[in-house]
C-alpha cells in the first residue's frame, strides 16, 4: 500500500475527482546504464515517507492543507521504457485536463519524456520548460548507442518537436560533466542559462525569472535534484560541487510558483542518501510550491 504524501488525500482513481488543485504521482522508473548507481527507483516510496516528518505548515497561514491534493499512487513498476512513457503521459494529461498540477515523483530523469508527452497532448498549451539540473541532457546518445537514458532526454523532447530549443530555460548547471556536443547544441540554438554561479547573484536571478514570467504562462519545471550541492543533497546518483543552496532553490520555486502548470522531482537515489535529508528536501519544494500560490 503507499503512503500518501504528507496529509493528502491517497486514490487509485481522479476522473471522479472535482475541484482538484494537484495531484502526486510516484514515477519509480530508472535505466539500466551500469555505471549510474542504482537506486531511484525507491525514491517515490522515500520522499512520501520523509514528508511525515513535516506537518506541511509554515509560517504563512498558506499552505498546502488549504489545497485540495490527491496522491495518484505511482505508476506500475516492471514496465519498459515505453510503457512507462505511456502511462505517466495519459496520467499527466489527465490531471492538467482537470486544471490541476501534476506534481510527479521520479525516478531517474528520463521519465521527463512522458511527461512532456503528456502535457503537450492536454488541453493546456506548454509555453516553456524550466531545466533545474546540474546538467544539459541534450546528448543525442549515451552511452553510445543509447538514445534513451537520464542525459538524452531533453534532446529527444526537442527532437519530437515537443518544445521549441528557444523555448527552453535552463537554471543552476555547473561542473565539468558535460560533453561538447550539448554545449554546442545549447549555444547554436540560443538557449538560456543562468548557472549555478550566476544564480548567486540576486540581480542576476531575478531577472532571469522576470523575462520568463513576461514571456510565458504555462510552465513545467523539471527539477533534477542534483542541481544542489551535495553538501545539501547528497542522496544523488551523479553528485556534482559547486551547486545550488536549499534556501537558494525554494525561493527559484516560490518565484516561479504561479505559473507552475507541472512540477516534476527527479533523481533521488535513496541508497546515497544520508538521514534522508534529501528526500525531504523534496518534501519542502513541495511546500513552498503550495506556500507561494
Amino acid at each position: 500500500m503507499t503512503e500518501e504524501f504528507c496529509g493528502t488525500f491517497l486514490v487509485e482513481e481522479i476522473e471522479s475527482a472535482i475541484d482538484v488543485d494537484a495531484v502526486i504521482v510516484g514515477a519509480p522508473f530508472e535505466g539500466d546504464i551500469d555505471f549510474y548507481t542504482k537506486g531511484s527507483i525507491l525514491a517515490p516510496k522515500n520522499i512520501r515517507k520523509s514528508s511525515q516528518f513535516y506537518s506541511g505548515q509554515g509560517l504563512l497561514k498558506q499552505s498546502i492543507h488549504q489545497f485540495n491534493v490527491l496522491d495518484y499512487g505511482d505508476i506500475d513498476l516492471g514496465l519498459t521504457y515505453d510503457g512507462i512513457q505511456n502511462q505517466l503521459s495519459a496520467r499527466v494529461k489527465t490531471i492538467i485536463n482537470k486544471n490541476a498540477i501534476p506534481i510527479i515523483l521520479g525516478g531517474d530523469h528520463s521519465i521527463a519524456l512522458g511527461t512532456t508527452k503528456g502535457f503537450v497532448s492536454s488541453n493546456q498549451k506548454l509555453d516553456a520548460i524550466i531545466w533545474i539540473d546540474a546538467h544539459l541532457d541534450l546528448m543525442n546518445e549515451y552511452p553510445e548507442g543509447n538514445l534513451h537514458s537520464r542525459a538524452t532526454v531533453l534532446k529527444r523532447i526537442i527532437d519530437q518537436k515537443l518544445i521549441l530549443p528557444e523555448n527552453v530555460y535552463f537554471i543552476g548547471q555547473h561542473g565539468h560533466n558535460f560533453g561538447w556536443e550539448e554545449v554546442m547544441f545549447a549555444r547554436q540554438n540560443k538557449m538560456k542559462i543562468l548557472s549555478a554561479s550566476d544564480v548567486k547573484d540576486g540581480l542576476k536571478r531575478n531577472k532571469f525569472i522576470d523575462e520568463i514570467l513576461e514571456k510565458h504562462k504555462n510552465l513545467y519545471v523539471s527539477l533534477d535534484i542534483d542541481v544542489l550541492d551535495p553538501a545539501f543533497a547528497p542522496g544523488v546518483s551523479v553528485p556534482e560541487p559547486g551547486g545550488l543552496t536549499t534556501r537558494e532553490l525554494f525561493e527559484i520555486t516560490a518565484k516561479l510558483a504561479k505559473r507552475i502548470r507541472c512540477l516534476e522531482v527527479v533523481e533521488v537515489n535513496p541508497l546515497l542518501d544520508v538521514n534522508d535529508i534529501t528526500s525531504k528536501t523534496v518534501a519542502n519544494v513541495i511546500f513552498s510550491l503550495f506556500d507561494a500560490l
